[in-house]
């Protein structure tokens, strides 16, 4: 019998670490620079994100450029991210954006409104 529970005990374990390294995978996959323009328009985006959850966020119209600094979560195919140091929004405003990875440098960002836009990474 406890030859059967140290058994269960492993296994869960190596259960858990396994959701554990692909959830860590996911948001390693995102770690860098990625950069959207849209030429026409003259918008462009660009975010850094960094392995510890943290980054920034450029939005560039025409001449004019607005940063931010950011925390970021990766959950379900999800990238959650929230602004901090911002006199707009606080960090309990939670921007939700669907991603698919294309490849390992192209990005498809999905917001709750349907558009799409595609981030090349840097």
């Amino acid at each position: 019998m406890k030859r059967t529970i140290q058994k269960l005990i492993v296994l869960l374990l190596s259960i858990s670490m396994v959701f554990a390294l692909v959830g860590c995978s996911k948001k390693n996959q995102l770690v860098g620079t990625w950069e959207y323009k849209d030429e026409e328009s003259g918008i462009g985006a660009v975010y850094d994100l960094k392995k510890d959850g943290t980054g920034t966020y450029a939005v560039t119209v025409g001449e004019s450029t607005v940063n931010y600094e950011l925390k970021y979560e990766v959950k379900d195919g999800h990238l959650l991210v929230r602004f901090v140091n911002d006199s707009v929004f606080s960090e309990d405003d939670v921007f939700d954006s669907e991603f698919t990875l294309k490849d390992s440098g192209t990005m498809i960002l999905k917001d709750t409104s349907g558009m799409e836009m595609t981030f090349i990474k840097k």
